[in-house]
């Protein structure tokens, strides 16, 4: 009997040591493949699509992924995507990522993908086999990834290996190799242009057509070769093509040999006979036919050409890539933002330091000295001696030592209470902006915004799908030894979710009384911008500027340089008339009044709002447009044109948006002028690997070189390079002979003449000096390769206006 007991206990024992085993058995095995970029490739500090597949070997799991994107250095969230995968199946997520950076590169075992049974909010972690993180090909701004939409990728042979003047090499994608098109705009980001060979880009989806058409309006490049049949295969870019088709024609290959300076074209080239749309720019042209010709479509480029990219004899020649090399450098967007982005100047790390530090500071922080200092001298005269003289008159001195202590209570209330009204009754928000405004009515920039909370726990924000949102979060910090180490997770942080109708940003766990941050890049769309007629000539501004849009503005000012020209409030269709003396012949491109480079920061104040627009002008003179080579015009509205709104809390709004929009003024030249320094555009790339050299020091022309030898080019403005002057000398100041020694190319040479040293040099034969294109290029030979600061050369034309 006893036996019997036993042998049931041990049977039972068996059977219990059974389920953990079975359990284990039953939970989801669970793996990830990651596939990042177009073709595995993205270019750093750019948008890309991503794909993750997950493979279920184990039990059904329902649950959420997460994955951890660091928009910056500093930046980044964690996005969740609800997922259901059954035993056996597997299931793919594709979504975009609007700023790509390697930040593993240093913690190769780093981990960014997650997966949660049961959901983020409260469900468990599990561990994943596969990709814990996400890796692709990162390649910086001195390569150009170029994406082909063709049917045969070796007509394009000739695209391949070129260089460009600030490219060092080139890639060329086969577009049919992405599985799936990026529906979002910064998803094509990784692309420098796309490449339309003859290719029905109109079987595209509208959604993936659409983002092909905002990324072009963001600054992006995109290049349609001729075709018989462009109407119908452009799609949704038919109406942007620069070139009307009418008839046929042939060009003769010396035309092609004098546009590229070669001998690599032997055979007549056939092409559509055509005619510049309105607004178009033609790039190429021979006997009045229309070679190529480009058309800007927001900050972005539509290029056409007349002849078939990929067919023969072009396609063969040993010229086409020359060719190619010499469109690409002509064909640039006169206000794109897009590129790469080095750590000095990603402009959603830099939100942080300059709107995000002085959007931080709310109103009810202040404190009133003069309220405070008043309620206490009320307090020592009503306890002292009103209180002694109502006290003593009453004969009741024995009832002070209740009386003392309620006063001072009841003051400690009154003095908390109206210094936390505005905390108390609901959340606060501010919203620090600077939106640009483009041709088409449609604003695009960057924003802070920060929460001071009356409560404490999650927040929630609604935005647009196409709006990018971020929270601080650091991919290191310096630990008390000195030793960088992981930061936190951005999930932890942040978790953003996405729908069909836009996203929603949870900011977790926000202390009662705390301020919490979030930074992103947004659009919208306004019916309006700034309509501006404005002359300069004898150095006299006049003209008339008008406010399009719905809304009003404050504080209108012309941005000339590092100078703001004040021209006042304007409401909603009001202008105002402009009559200003300049010391320049033409107003000058924006420069930064405020700069992180030079030791220029915006001085402390107790006024909150001038702080808000000081931090603008600084971020706004690095950030937003800072290569174009135009003045513009910017005015402040309190309007809120960032749609991102609290959803869960009831909080206060106080919106200040900066609109700044580009313009190119009317200049008319007469008798004799110079051309300064700061009315040329000014590039500055290394002759190897076309890097170019960026601002360093206090100085305004300090730069930091790490390459041995430079290419300095200066441009004269638009508006000089079409007419004719009579140049008497061109100047070149401010040479370090010590650093460096200075050549001057020389267009009738074809090369580089070095320069005798000195400071300054002075050369009176200019026309030797200035190509048609109104550049002059200096080059610059370090004596040190090791890398080094330096100031680089500045120069000067003097002339005058012909009969």
């Amino acid at each position: 009997m006893r036996k019997r007991r036993w042998g049931i206990l041990l049977i039972f024992f068996i059977v219990f040591l059974s389920f953990p085993a079975a359990y284990v058995s039953a939970a989801p095995e669970l793996k990830v493949t990651v596939s990042a970029g177009i073709d595995g490739k993205v270019k750093y500090g750019r948008g890309a699509p991503v794909s993750i597949v997950i493979e279920n070997n184990g039990s059904a799991f329902s649950g959420d992924l997460i994955v951890d994107v660091q928009h910056s250095y500093e930046n980044g969230v964690g996005e969740v995507f609800p997922i259901d995968i059954g035993e056996g199946e597997s299931k793919t997520i594709s979504f975009v990522i609007p700023k790509m950076y390697d930040f593993n590169m240093y913690n190769p075992n780093n981990k960014s993908i997650y997966l949660y049974e049961g959901g983020w909010k409260n469900g468990k972690e599990i561990a994943h086999k596969g990709a814990q993180q996400i890796n692709a090909a990162m390649y910086h701004d001195d390569t150009k990834l170029m994406v082909a939409f063709t049917d045969n990728m070796d007509r394009l042979t000739s695209f391949k290996g070129i260089r460009t003047s600030t490219t060092n090499s080139t890639q060329l994608i086969n577009a049919t190799k992405i599985s799936k098109f990026p529906d979002e705009s910064v998803g094509w980001e990784t692309s420098d242009i796309i490449i339309v060979d003859e290719y029905p880009i109109a079987d595209l989806t509208k959604d993936e057509q659409e983002a092909m058409l905002q990324y072009v309006q963001s600054g992006g490049m995109i290049l349609f070769g001729g075709s018989d049949h462009i109407a119908a295969e452009a799609g949704v870019f038919a109406e942007f093509l620069p070139i009307e088709f009418n008839g046929k024609t042939s060009i003769e290959p010396q035309v092609f040999n004098e546009f590229t300076s070669t001998e690599g074209f032997d055979q007549q080239i056939t092409m559509n006979a055509g005619t510049l749309r309105p607004n178009a720019k033609a790039i190429f042209t021979s006997d009045g036919n229309v070679l190529v010709a480009s058309k800007e479509v927001g900050r972005g480029l539509v290029i056409q050409t007349a002849f078939s990219i990929g067919d023969e004899p072009l396609s063969k020649a040993t010229g086409g890539s020359a060719l190619w090399m010499k469109l690409l450098d002509a064909a640039k967007p006169s206000n794109s933002q897009m590129g790469g982005m080095n750590y000095y100047d990603n402009p959603l790390e830099s939100l942080r330091w300059t709107m995000g530090n002085s959007n931080e500071l709310f109103p009810s922080f202040k404190v009133s000295a003069p309220v405070i200092i008043g309620i206490i001298i009320a307090y020592i005269v009503l306890i002292i001696p009103v209180l002694y003289f109502i006290l003593k008159r009453k004969d009741k001195r024995e009832h002070a030592w209740w009386i003392i202590p309620a006063i001072a209570v009841s003051l400690s209330i009154f003095i908390f209470a109206y210094g936390a009204r505005e905390r108390i009754g609901k959340a606060q928000i501010q919203q620090t902006a600077v939106m640009e405004a483009d041709q088409s009515g449609k604003l695009s920039g960057y924003f802070v915004e920060s929460i001071l909370t009356n409560k404490a726990g999650d927040f929630v924000f609604e935005a647009p799908k196409e709006t990018v949102l971020s929270i601080s979060s650091p991919v290191y910090y310096s630990s008390f030894f000195g030793v960088s180490a992981m930061g936190g997770t951005p999930h932890k942080q942040a978790i953003l979710e996405r729908d069909a109708t836009g996203q929603k940003m949870h900011v977790r766990d926000i202390g009662y009384w705390n301020v919490s941050t979030l930074y992103g890049q947004s659009s919208a769309e306004v019916d309006g911008n700034y309509s501006i007629d404005l002359t300069v000539a004898n150095k006299q501004l006049t003209g008339t500027i008008t406010n399009n849009f719905p809304f009003s503005l404050k504080d209108v000012a012309i941005w000339s340089g590092n100078k703001l020209i004040a021209v006042g409030d304007l409401g909603p269709g009001e202008s105002k008339n402009i009559n200003e003396t300049l010391k320049t012949s033409t107003l000058l491109p924006k420069r930064s009044i405020y700069s992180m480079y030079m030791g220029q920061q915006p001085a402390n104040t107790d006024d909150l709002k001038k702080m808000r627009k000081d931090s603008i002008i600084s971020y706004t003179g690095e950030f937003i447009n800072n290569q174009g080579s135009l003045p513009a015009i910017i005015g402040y509205t309190d309007t809120q044109l960032v749609p991102v709104n609290l959803s869960n809390a009831k909080a206060s709004m106080d919106a200040m948006t900066m609109v700044i929009q580009s313009f190119k003024p009317t200049v008319e030249f007469s008798g004799e002028f110079s051309v300064d320094p700061e009315m040329m555009e000014m590039t500055m790339i290394s002759d190897v690997n076309k890097h170019e050299a960026y601002y360093s020091g206090y100085q305004n022309n300090m730069y930091y070189f790490d390459e041995q030898v430079y290419v300095q080019t200066w441009k004269l403005p638009e508006e000089m390079r079409a007419k004719k002057f009579k140049w008497k000398s061109l100047e070149i100041s401010g040479i370090q002979n010590s650093m460096y020694s200075v050549s001057v190319w020389n267009e009738q040479t074809e090369e580089f003449e070095k320069l005798e040293e000195g400071k300054r040099v002075t050369l009176d034969s200019v026309g030797q000096y200035l190509s048609k294109e109104g550049e002059v290029k200096l080059r610059l030979d370090f004596v040190n390769q090791n890398g080094t600061e330096a100031l680089a050369p500045q120069v000067r034309l003097n002339g005058e206006v012909t009969p």
